[in-house]
């Protein structure tokens, strides 16, 4: 199979797959709420997106971890026809801790602390945003030559995959902290707010994964990649 169509075909199988967990997600929070079940044989903790260790959890954390794998495999690539391999290699280790985070909850353990060492409320109730938020600058500023160097097409999907997932993983986070803060978790606009996060967090991995093959794709007759069927 040609990585062109590969490409295409994972991307259509991921967003198939995210689906259905928005789906599953979904029909969780209307049992819990509107019929009065939150567990039905463990099947609405099994795949509720603000829950941990379930399948939504493991499917994030194995598509990142796979990101990361994509980019080791461009870096060493890079290196051996003598390009730019750094920033790839360096790229594959943040998306490894990543998926380390999504599936420890890394981040989580550092509101408490990080809350009461600067007194955040409001939109920063969940204040592990503030370091992450920090982090996510700085990786902008070290990466924009990096960013701007990639062929036009993708580098737009690159910038529209990072968007895609920091409005999810910061920007619906500043909204649920506050709504948590304010009315607690157990209501449905909470629910609201972290369906979109996990989404849109799913969505930008997928369009990633896509903007990698798309680069591979771009550099194949360098790279003499093929892949089997």
């Amino acid at each position: 199979m040609s990585i062109d169509l590969l490409k295409k075909e994972v991307f259509i199988k991921m967003v198939y797959f995210i689906l259905f967990l928005l789906l599953a997600n979904i029909t969780g929070i209307v049992f819990k709420f509107y019929v009065g079940h939150d567990y039905i044989y463990g099947l609405v903790p099994l795949f509720d997106f603000d829950a941990e260790k379930n399948i939504p959890t493991l499917y994030s954390s194995f598509a990142i971890i796979i990101a990361s794998m994509f980019l080791a495999v461009i870096a060493l690539a890079q290196k051996k026809q003598r390009e730019s391999w750094v920033p790839w290699i360096g790229l594959s280790v943040i998306f490894l801790f990543l998926s380390i985070d999504e599936v420890a909850s890394i981040h989580e353990r550092l509101v408490e602390p990080v809350r009461e060492t600067l007194n955040t409320s409001g939109l920063l109730y969940f204040a592990w945003v503030i370091p992450y938020g920090g982090a996510v600058g700085i990786f902008f500023i070290c990466y924009l030559k990096f960013l701007i160097d990639l062929p036009r097409k993708i580098m737009i999907l690159f910038v529209a995959s990072g968007l895609i997932f920091v409005s999810g993983a910061i920007g619906f986070e500043l909204l649920g902290g506050m709504h948590v803060e304010l009315y607690g978790r157990e209501n449905i606009i909470y629910s609201i707010y972290y369906t979109c996060e996990e989404f849109l967090e799913m969505i930008g991995i997928a369009t990633f994964i896509y903007a990698l093959l798309s680069y591979i794709t771009h550099k194949s007759t360098s790279f003499t990649l093929t892949i089997g069927k």
